[in-house]
């Protein structure tokens, strides 16, 4: 006789891609530092885009990708836990939003007007700032109403939201003034350190979120069970969730079978000395 799956493989699963995540999300910065590192450009002033054309350039499409594949893994983590959908969905927005990112590269330095390529990465890269620190100040806020998570992770999650907010607006001001005729000078203000700044609180908000799956618990709501079927949890059932009483041979099972509406409207409960067992259960005629 099969045994129904526990809430300690639920946690395995979860734990088994919130670790993949983490390992990409790993390689992807340690693939960033080392760009960074033997590029010899001032990361003040220089935006991260230029270093595609540093001699370890394909390290940038690289990273990004690890990132968007990290992103991947905690949206599926995020749908197992049960957490709400626009957490998956934009989890997979940032990553998609990344791709285009490394598939579309900026225009080398010196060039005077923007093709439509370094069109599509600039503003691919603008929508996933806004996306990842949009849903970082959300998750603060379902967090604190919902009362899920630990206060510290969602004052961290919904700080770092905020910091990449305000620096992506202090880094994007520049652009918007070019629109109106305002000369942008390259360098006269700190780009790159403020994207920095951008980038890092978002991977923040990413790894954070990602430590609140791996130990999250299902509350009210529906989740996922081990065998991948939904199932409805409760205030009261510990996190463990309600599963619907099972059927062997099609008979009633357990005492919630037990009551039931008569022909009067009253519910009839007799004893009955089951064989299977030594106590009494009980069942309706």
């Amino acid at each position: 006789m099969s045994s129904l799956p526990s809430q300690s493989d639920h946690d395995i699963v979860l734990k088994r891609l919130t670790s993949g995540g983490f390992a990409a999300i790993a390689a992807g910065l340690s693939a960033m530092v080392v760009l960074h590192a033997a590029s010899g450009l001032n990361p003040v002033e220089v935006v991260i885009s230029l270093h595609l054309y540093t001699p370890l350039g394909w390290l940038l499409p690289l990273s990004l990708t690890l990132f968007a594949s990290g992103a991947c893994v905690f949206a599926a983590a995020a749908s197992r836990a049960g957490a709400p959908r626009w957490v998956s969905a934009m989890l997979l927005a940032w990553a998609a939003l990344l791709g285009l990112v490394a598939l579309f590269p900026t225009d080398p330095p010196g060039l005077d007007e923007v093709s439509v390529i370094a069109a599509v990465h600039r503003y691919s890269a603008f929508c996933a700032f806004v996306t990842m620190a949009v849903m970082g100040v959300c998750f603060g806020r379902w967090a604190r109403d919902a009362d899920r998570c630990s206060p510290r992770m969602r004052r961290a999650i919904a700080a770092c939201g905020w910091i990449a907010a305000a620096a992506l607006a202090s880094c994007s001001t520049p652009y918007v003034m070019e629109w109106f005729g305002v000369p942008r000078e390259p360098g006269s203000y700190a780009a790159g350190l403020l994207q920095r700044m951008t980038v890092g609180a978002e991977l923040v908000v990413l790894v954070v979120l990602g430590g609140w799956l791996r130990e999250h618990r299902a509350g009210p709501g529906r989740v996922l069970d081990a065998t991948g079927r939904r199932r409805e949890t409760g205030p009261g059932d510990g996190g463990e969730g309600r599963s619907r009483p099972a059927r062997l041979g099609g008979a009633p099972s357990g005492a919630a079978r037990a009551f039931g509406p008569s022909g009067d409207g009253a519910a009839r409960i007799d004893p009955v000395r089951v064989r299977s067992g030594p106590e009494p259960v009980l069942q309706r005629r």
